[in-house]
């Protein structure tokens, strides 16, 4: 099942790529926009699978339903917008989905979690950081279709970019001992670093005045699909934070 999930995440990459790259060199019919339009709809029956296979694992029933509505939203013709808004969300709902299928060891400790979290409820702000990472990617998309502009991305982009990188480094600091955590840190921050490395490129090609080239186009392919990433890694980050904090109110304290 498991396996499953991350190829169904895995593949949700290729439209998600092939679509900005479409838009910023031709933005009309061509051999690769058709790819991106059936590698859409392969991924919508994907997460039908996996809507259908949570019958029996439980744990992703939420994040298999809640991707395949997005598809179907995304699926929805001539509305660019949503569109673009909704991608992101769409491959860090299918990460989820693979977050939440944990192996033996994680299984025992989820049985823990209920009287885990009367205890440590406060961990749920944690939560916040991926929330907060929506706001540059809908700016993000409003400044790509022109309905916002540069500054409020930027404005937007930038103090989360370094909050995201801040706690990381905390936490790893913090929980040295924690190897999954430390894993989900390490990818927030290649991730938040890829981000802001590929959209200050971006922004140096623009202007430079360099339009409708290859370098635009990777570089706005990169920092487009690294918004999904972004969003993606803030979720493992805030979930392997809140099995680790149920994970230490469950441990036996020392005599």
């Amino acid at each position: 099942m498991k396996r499953y999930a991350v190829f169904t995440s895995r593949f949700a990459l290729v439209p998600i790529i092939s679509g900005p790259f479409v838009v910023s060199t031709t933005g009309r019919a061509s051999g690769l926009e058709w790819a991106h339009i059936i590698t859409g709809f392969a991924t919508i029956y994907l997460i039908l699978g996996l809507l259908l296979m949570s019958a029996k694992h439980r744990q992703i029933r939420p994040q298999a339903i809640v991707a395949l509505a997005a598809g179907l939203l995304e699926a929805i013709p001539g509305m660019p917008r949503l569109h673009a808004a909704v991608s992101p969300v769409l491959f860090a709902l299918l990460a989820w989905a693979v977050i939440a299928l944990p192996s033996g060891e994680t299984q025992q400790a989820g049985e823990t979690q209920q009287a885990g979290e009367t205890q440590q409820g406060k961990s749920h702000w944690i939560f916040v950081l991926p929330a907060m990472v929506l706001l540059p990617i809908l700016y993000g998309v409003g400044y790509r279709l022109q309905t916002s502009g540069f500054v409020p991305h930027i404005g937007a982009a930038l103090p989360i970019a370094g909050l995201l990188l801040g706690y990381a480094m905390l936490l790893n600091e913090r929980h040295p001992a924690d190897t999954k955590l430390r894993r989900a840190c390490n990818l927030t921050i290649a991730a938040v670093l890829l981000q802001v490395v590929s959209g200050i490129t971006a922004f140096i090609i623009r202007m430079l005045e360099i339009e409708g080239g290859l370098l635009l186009a990777y570089a706005r392919t990169a920092h487009i699909t690294g918004a999904g990433l972004v969003l993606a890694a803030s979720m493992e980050l805030a979930v392997q934070y809140r099995r680790t904090v149920v994970g230490e109110s469950n441990s036996p304290s020392p005599a």
